[in-house]
């Protein structure tokens, strides 16, 4: 069973907000017709392989490509030698200065298993595989740092020496990258005050992204010395930016070309080194080029940041929170990456998540000879969620106060600030609706059978029953007041409306096939008295569109699509203003709605004709040679919307086997307006499947003594499948309004995401008595918290 109940109160004017409009790519997708960068080919296309450490740390001593060079359609290879020597970073968000530098093309010491050595461009796939093989590589094996503890002993091998910050060198010394220190209040006198205080330690693994499509990108170069690049990217103009840094070349030599995604979850955040070397050997053979990495090096490529998250909190005997400190240890793998940054966010969501006046955050970012870490979807949400709200079902435990209750008692909630994106992003809740989705989940889940299971018989029963609670908050984007900032949040629209009254629509924002595109439509044809079908959402490149940041933090329908609304209400305007002049009447007179300007109250009375059709205007327009009716619309976003999720969870554990499952999910979202359900809806059903994987299956495996990577395919690293999934799975809205946001709109994305690993492991724990610190919660795990291993 599925139920899902539309946000109530949806305004009965609206053509289009708040309705089930399916996605324009869908028949597309259906048909196997939509073209993803992996489907590219070009005439004389060369294919390109990576020649990949095998060691976790080793300085490359030599290299001999003579052999590979010799094989028969080789066409070019890029070792350490072809590589620019400068650093460059890989964050699409930041600008510059703030953005960490330790990244090379390719250098001559590999820092885990799986860095580039080399690369081979040639006629085809096998044979740049054949070349791969074929070069000869004489390392000189170095002690590699494996553990993120054993990393930053005393004399744990150095990673990196230096890291560039801007212009500015770091130069370091042991493999701490960053340590992010936030604080409000007083933590020790807030333990003081406490009449309780629990300290536990939790461990969150390294979760892959797993998308469906694999990284892939192809690079074409031109007669005129430009680069025409098509990649599986969340943000083009991020992308051009990065590369023509990593390459030292100009901006304007390089063409970032918008493509669908299958999926991405933070996998496509970042630039990774692949792009660039698809470039060089673009630019060296003088042929196309394409680099598609096997799902092997995909998985390896990024993921979450694993941590080890110790939280102590201090309580009244009521339940109220007076001092919480959380001190995590990150491990960012091998390069930087948005280590530095997801552990700022980590203390953020903490320290926003509740009314706490003392608070203490210290997060370590550390350096291991492991593969490297990044975004993925929560953006270090999850791994701070897993651990206060296990606490907090722990401290209600404790003190004998119902855990729905201790939250109400002391969530954030409107007027209260709270930190949007780490501690330099601060704004105010402006709308609220925690009480209603914690209230009306509890009782549809029937929240008081969660003391019958906290009862039943252990000992005995073959199958254990547990209901768990888990909530959490997110920021649509990350606008702030401040101008120059460290975090970049602006976005770009063109619309022009069509001859035969349509309207085409052009952002640079990529959709990763959430069919956040379709709620731009949406929000264009409700401006503009047009259907959703009408808009026609352009495929764009760099030098077409105007630049948009990337598809990340929940932004795209608050951020992006408040530009689009902004734009299309420029439009509107214009068209108003021709069917004034066609009219005869004020263009205050008038209204647009389906498909037409309409002359509205007292103006309208004893007229013969009373509207024209968007259609007529525009063809008017022409031959009369009015002008292309069309605007542009490019605007800093200033605030956040904080969104806020729960789930309330009942499991079945079998006591024989260890092995959980899901039997009932009611998902409670405050996401203000809702302006399509399908869409929010698969926001919720997907973000909910990646956090039960966080909670019971999902760990990329890495050999403390090799540092390989153990589990690189989907033979061995498991994730939920459509089988796994849970079909009783009811979702519903809370009744808010955010002003700031597009007809009252909010994000979802990442906060469908952070609350459900919670849930899965407070009802875990209420199902066996005993709270599970470290997850994946395997079966293995179970049994062991049961005692029967």
């Amino acid at each position: 069973m599925t139920e899902t109940l539309v946000s109530p109160g949806v305004p009965a004017e609206y053509q289009n907000i708040g309705r089930r409009v399916p996605k324009f790519d869908a028949v597309h997708k259906a048909a196997g017709t939509l073209k993803f960068v992996g489907d590219i080919r070009l005439p004389g296309m060369l294919e390109i392989k990576i020649l990949r450490s095998p060691h976790p740390h080793a300085e490359v001593l030599s290299i001999d490509i003579s052999k590979a060079l010799a094989i028969p359609g080789v066409k070019g290879i890029i070792t350490h030698e072809d590589s620019p020597a400068h650093a460059y970073g890989r964050e699409f968000a930041l600008p510059p200065e703030y953005m960490p530098r330790d990244n090379h093309v390719i250098q001559n010491k590999a820092r885990y298993v799986g860095d580039v050595v080399a690369a081979v461009a040639a006629t085809s796939a096998a044979a740049a595989a054949r070349a791969v093989e074929a070069i000869e590589v004489r390392y000189r094996k170095l002690p590699a740092a494996l553990d993120p503890f054993e990393a930053i002993k005393a004399g744990a091998p150095q990673i990196h020496d230096v890291v560039y910050w801007g212009d500015e060198a770091d130069h370091l010394t042991g493999n701490i990258l960053r340590t992010v220190k936030m604080s409000v209040g007083d933590v020790e006198a807030g333990f003081d005050e406490a009449d309780v205080i629990v300290e536990n330690t939790f461990t969150v693994p390294k979760q892959q992204q797993s998308p469906m499509e694999r990284r892939c990108i192809v690079v074409d170069p031109t007669p005129d010395g430009r680069l025409e690049v098509w990649c599986t990217t969340q943000s083009i103009h991020g992308l051009r930016h990065n590369l023509a840094r990593a390459l030292g070349i100009p901006y304007s030599r390089i063409n970032v070309h918008q493509s669908f995604l299958g999926g991405a979850f933070g996998a496509r955040l970042d630039m990774n080194v692949d792009e660039p070397i698809a470039a060089m050997l673009a630019l060296k053979t003088g042929q196309p080029v394409r680099l598609q990495l096997t799902r092997e090096e995909d998985m390896m490529s990024t993921s979450r940041h694993p941590a080890t998250v110790t939280l102590k909190s201090g309580v009244k005997k009521d339940g109220t929170l007076v001092a919480h400190q959380m001190t995590a240890h990150v491990d960012t793998g091998a390069y930087a990456c948005s280590g530095e940054w997801v552990t700022k966010c980590m203390g953020g969501w903490f320290m926003s998540m509740y009314r706490v006046p003392h608070q203490d955050f210290v997060g370590h970012v550390i350096y291991t000879n492991t593969p490297p870490a990044a975004g993925f979807r929560g953006f270090g949400n999850p791994q701070a969620n897993v651990p206060v709200e296990s606490h907090m079902d722990i401290l209600a435990d404790k003190l004998g106060i119902d855990p729905v209750e201790m939250r109400l008692k002391n969530y954030i909630r409107s007027g209260d600030a709270y930190y949007a994106q780490g501690p330099n992003v601060v704004d105010y809740i402006k709308s609220c609706g925690v009480e209603e989705i914690l209230t009306e989940g509890a009782r549809r889940i029937g929240w008081g059978r969660r003391t019958e299971f906290a009862h039943q018989d252990r000992s005995t029963s073959k199958v254990l029953k547990g209901i768990g609670l888990g909530r959490a908050f997110h920021t649509s984007g990350c606008g702030q007041a401040n101008e120059v900032s460290d975090i970049l949040e602006y976005a770009g629209s063109v619309i022009k409306l069509n001859e035969d009254g349509t309207a085409s629509l052009t952002t640079a924002l990529v959709d990763m096939g959430t069919g956040n595109l379709m709620g731009h439509a949406q929000i264009v044809a409700e401006v503009l008295g047009l259907r959703a079908e009408d808009i026609i959402v352009t495929n764009t490149d760099t030098d077409s569109s105007p630049y948009d940041v990337v598809t990340h933090a929940s932004r795209s329908t608050y951020v992006s699509g408040m530009v689009a609304k902004l734009c299309a209400e420029k439009v509107r305007d214009i068209v108003l203003e021709m069917a004034g002049r066609i009219l005869d009447v004020d263009p205050s007179d008038l209204q647009l709605r389906a498909g037409s300007a309409h002359v509205v109250g007292a103006a309208g009375a004893g007229r013969e004709t009373t509207s024209v059709t968007i259609e007529e205007i525009a063809r008017t327009a022409q031959m009369r040679q009015w002008g292309t009716i069309m605007a542009s619309e490019s605007k800093r976003a200033v605030t956040t919307a904080s969104h806020f999720t729960c789930k309330f969870v009942e499991v079945s554990v079998d006591t024989e086997t260890g092995h959980i499952t899901i039997d009932r999910v009611v998902a409670g979202s405050d996401v203000g307006q809702v302006i399509n359900p399908v869409l929010v809806e698969g926001q919720i059903h997907g973000g909910a499947a990646q956090a039960f994987g966080y909670a019971l299956l999902e760990e990329l495996q890495v050999d403390r003594e090799t540092g390989r990577t153990l589990n690189p395919d989907y033979l061995n690293y498991k994730i939920f499948t459509s089988r796994d999934a849970c079909r009783d799975f009811e979702v519903f809205f809370a009744a808010t309004h955010e002003d700031t946001g597009p007809f009252g709109a909010k994000g979802i994305g990442e906060s469908a995401n952070n609350d459900g690993a919670s849930a899965v492991t407070n009802a875990v724990a209420n199902a066996l008595g005993v709270h599970i610190k470290d997850l994946p919660i395997t079966p293995e795990r179970v049994l062991r918290a049961l005692g029967k291993i």
